[in-house]
């Protein structure tokens, strides 16, 4: 009779177990229009990086100044063996808050990569494009950026960051 018990029991713990791993975890379920975001910080504002258009977020390297460089532009840094361009985020969205850059978020434009200082990296998450709110205000980041989150994160519009003129060098 025992035997019966414990196999009773086996089996309804094999059920058990079946039904939670057949479950999908809801983390996992997104819908069809979100894309993912590495949010990062910059000054007291947040941002959003698509993922998609990352090539990756490094830990800021050493930069090397360049004479004459707009303000924005701190100067040159070697990722990986390439040379990229270093901007300071914080410069080109004229966040408020102190700036203390910690990260490089490293993007490949049609030139080659670019890097944007950022302060710290937090999380990647997905943002639904039809949830954010309309790209108003005057700051450089409104002019390059998907929207706002309703938690204030700015969805940063990489194509348009790369089109600023301040990231045009002659």
């Amino acid at each position: 009779m025992e035997v019966t018990n414990t196999g009773e029991r086996a089996r309804r713990v094999l059920l058990e177990r079946a039904r939670v791993l057949a479950r999908v975890p809801s983390a996992q379920i997104r819908a069809a229009d979100e894309i993912e975001v590495a949010i990062c910080t910059v000054g007291s504002e947040s941002f959003g990086f698509p993922v998609h258009l990352l090539r990756e977020i490094v830990p800021l390297p050493t930069v090397t100044a360049l004479p004459f460089a707009p303000e924005c532009l701190l100067g040159i840094a070697q990722v990986r063996g390439t040379l990229l361009s270093v901007f300071d985020m914080a410069k080109l969205s004229q966040v408020k808050g102190t700036s203390n850059p910690r990260h490089l978020v490293v993007v490949e434009a049609p030139e080659g990569a670019i890097g944007f200082t950022v302060d710290e990296v937090l999380t990647c998450r997905n943002v639904s494009p039809s949830a954010l709110q309309g790209n108003a205000g005057g700051h450089t980041e409104r002019r390059a950026a998907l929207g706002l989150t309703p938690d204030l994160v700015v969805i940063v519009d990489v194509p348009a960051l790369l089109g600023l003129p301040e990231l045009v060098i002659e």
